[in-house]
Parts: C-alpha cells; sequence; structure tokens
C-alpha cells in the first residue's frame, strides 16, 4: 500500500486508483506484479528480493554507474534458502552499493521467532559471508537516514530493530496483525494513539 503512495505521487498510476484499492475488481492487488506502470517485479513469494537486488547492484558495477541498490526484507524471510544464496553471491563478489534493510520484529506470519533456536544471529550470518552489518533502532529516523548513506566496498546488512505496530497499544507485536484488518472502531483508535505518539515526540 506504500508503494501505490508512491507511485502515485511520482504520476506512474493516477491518484483516484487508491480509493478503488481493496474493492472487488480493483487494478491495484494486494502483491504488486507487473502490470502497473513503475512496477518491473512481481512480488508475492518470498525470498528472491535480495537476488533481484544482486542483479541490480552487479548490472550498476558492470556498467560503471554508481546508484545505490536498496532492498527490504523481513528476518521471517530470512528463512528461505534463496536469501542466503543471494547473500553468499554478493559477498563473494564483493557487490558494493547494495544495502539490503532486514525488519528484525522476530516475528513471522504465524509465530513468533525463537532467539534461542536461532544456530547464529543475523549479523553473524551476513558477516560470515562478507558483508558488513549495521543494527539500528528502525524506529529512529536519524539512525535510519545514517545508516542509508552508509559506505561500503561490498554489500552492507542494516539489522533494523523493529515493533511489530508499534504505537498502538492492541497491535504491538501481535501476530494477528500480520495479516487482520482493523475494524472501523480498530481504525480510529489507532489513529488517536499514532496521532498523540506523533505529538509527543516533537
Amino acid at each position: 500500500m506504500g508503494i501505490y503512495n508512491i507511485l502515485a505521487d511520482l504520476g506512474f498510476i493516477e491518484k483516484k486508483l487508491l480509493e478503488e484499492y481493496g474493492s472487488n475488481g480493483s487494478y491495484l492487488g494486494a502483491q504488486l506484479d507487473m502490470k502497473i506502470p513503475g512496477v518491473e517485479t512481481n512480488t508475492g513469494s518470498l525470498g528472491h528480493a535480495i537476488g533481484i537486488g544482486c542483479g541490480l547492484a552487479l548490472a550498476a558495477k558492470m556498467d560503471g554507474r554508481k546508484y545505490k541498490t536498496y532492498v527490504l526484507v523481513g528476518d521471517g524471510e530470512c528463512d528461505e534458502g534463496s536469501i542466503w544464496e543471494s547473500v553468499m553471491f554478493a559477498g563473494q563478489n564483493q557487490i558494493a552499493d547494495l544495502i539490503v534493510v532486514v525488519d528484525r520484529n522476530w516475528q513471522s506470519v504465524t509465530e513468533i521467532i525463537n532467539k534461542e533456536m536461532e544456530v547464529s544471529s543475523l549479523e553473524s550470518r551476513f558477516e560470515a559471508c562478507g558483508w558488513k552489518t549495521i543494527i539500528i533502532d528502525g524506529h529512529n529516523f536519524s539512525e535510519i537516514v545514517k545508516s542509508l548513506e552508509s559506505v561500503s566496498d561490498g554489500p552492507i546488512a542494516i539489522i533494523a530493530d523493529t515493533i511489530k505496530g508499534k504505537g498502538v497499544s492492541f497491535m504491538e507485536s501481535g501476530i494477528k496483525w500480520h495479516h487482520s484488518i482493523p475494524s472501523d472502531e480498530e481504525y480510529e483508535e489507532a489513529l488517536l494513539q499514532l496521532q498523540r505518539e506523533y505529538d509527543n515526540a516533537k
């Protein structure tokens, strides 16, 4: 949903389409796909993003272009084998200007990720594959901006520690809010709580 708003602001799609999101027959589906202007890959299956990012960053390296490639994944998604194939490829080839942000909220779709059951930490796994790692508070905007501006001779993994649903008391760390839709009353209450948190932060 966030990407659709950005595409509308950039003029790729008409803003009126945003009002149709979620309705029967809407042009904008729950997953991005290539029929939507400005979208270059289909989404839905987990584990593909870093591989696609590797391809984009490697193309920049081969063409002598200096753009950065940013990839956002979840910590639950990092259980996918294709993620680590891509991480190893990027490390072995020391692909610079590839920055992966991992949203580490310790949750997957249906369960809490058990820290005690982890073979090793995310940061140690990335580092073992030749990546530079940075750990940040994923709710701190200054830390986010600073980390995104980091420079390295190879790929960078930013581990952003977050709380799912932060700022909304009945959503915080709640598994159901990975996929649930709030009622009208819950929606209004969530807006009030977020507004209060915003006002207190000013």
